[in-house]
């Protein structure tokens, strides 16, 4: 597991390389703190972190819509600012806002980003055939994209970024507002993004499960800086295999790391099998009562807990609170 990053030149497996990037906005808040990290071509990478955590500002650098306050940026081996002409060709960038067209088709929509792009004529409409085709769209490619699901909505806009071919996609929140159903079809596409062209893909989110599920490797970010980054598997691994979990009735005896709310303890451990016989003992040694026992595996939240300190929906609360209170100010 890597817990932090660095390079000094741009070597032939790296897309991106970032050193002791910050960003502070005219406001004074400062979004990024100094982070350092690479990306490999052709991995799925992810930036984990809840709202405010400084996800969109390193996306909105990365994609030259933003300027850094400090560090060096390197995309594809050309550098911002010198190169950004060059890495807008060949970058695709999917928003979090809804960027298509509800009044116009689905094939419309492609045609469009394809003329925009520069590709004409039977170019243009074959790599339309080839993109709605890949992300199963082709049958709804004459439906007005208003009558479309916000699965479908999305895959769209992924088509939209694709149509130039380009070898680094990013993806922010690419399925922030979607039922459970239509974040997987998203999943799905954007897996098959990377076996139709071997991009890149970096994306970001603060949903544990897209991230356990779709990322090679995962940056948990906390408030502007990057905490470690590692793959899911090794992220999890690193807090342990699992915890423990008893429901008891009785005074609880004082357990180490262990965690109690409401009758139950929850006691992190190396080997959850091997260990549970032991606590209970122990817990009943001391006059209280075993109502039931589980292992309970580890996640990649317990691994953001870890390392961030807190659980994604506490940062967010927190993030909403500094909002309210920077607004608060300005009123003064």
């Amino acid at each position: 597991m890597e817990t932090r990053e660095r390079g000094s030149g741009a070597g032939s497996d790296v897309a991106v390389r970032i050193t002791n990037l910050k960003k502070r906005y005219s406001n004074g808040v400062m979004a990024v703190k100094g982070v350092s990290f690479e990306i490999k071509k052709g991995e799925i990478f992810g930036l984990l972190g809840p709202n405010g955590a400084g996800k969109t500002t390193i996306i909105k650098i990365l994609t030259t819509l933003l300027s850094p306050t400090e560090g060096d940026v390197t995309v594809l081996s050309y550098k911002r600012p010198h190169d950004d002409v060059m890495i807008r060709k060949v970058i695709g960038y999917v928003p979090q806002d809804v960027s298509s067209d509800a009044a116009l088709t689905g094939y419309e929509n492609l045609l469009i980003s394809a003329k925009l792009y520069g590709k004409t004529g039977k170019d243009a409409r074959g790599v339309c055939e080839r993109v709605l085709k890949g992300l199963g769209l082709w049958e709804a490619r004459n439906r007005i994209v208003k009558t479309y699901s916000g699965g479908m909505i999305r895959k769209l806009e992924i088509g939209q970024a694709m149509v130039h071919e380009p070898k680094l996609m990013f993806l922010d929140e690419p399925t922030i507002g979607l039922d459970p159903v239509a974040r997987k079809q998203v999943w799905e596409s954007i897996r098959k993004l990377r076996e139709l062209t071997g991009a890149t893909i970096v994306i970001t989110t603060h949903y544990m499960e897209e991230a356990d599920t779709l990322c090679d490797r995962v940056a948990i970010m906390s408030i502007g800086t990057i905490s470690t980054i590692g793959s899911p598997k090794e992220l999890k691994a690193s807090v342990g295999r699992g915890s423990i979990v008893l429901t008891v009735r009785g005074n609880l005896p004082e357990i180490p790391g262990a965690y109690f709310e409401n009758g139950t303890v929850m006691i992190p451990a190396d080997d959850p099998e091997r260990e549970i016989p032991g606590y209970i003992r122990m817990i009943e040694s001391h006059g209280c009562e075993v109502l039931s026992a589980r292992i309970k595996e580890t996640t990649l939240e317990d691994a953001f807990v870890k390392y961030a300190g807190s659980r994604i929906e506490e940062m967010d609360q927190w993030s909403a609170t500094r909002k309210i209170r920077r607004v608060a100010r300005r009123l003064e």
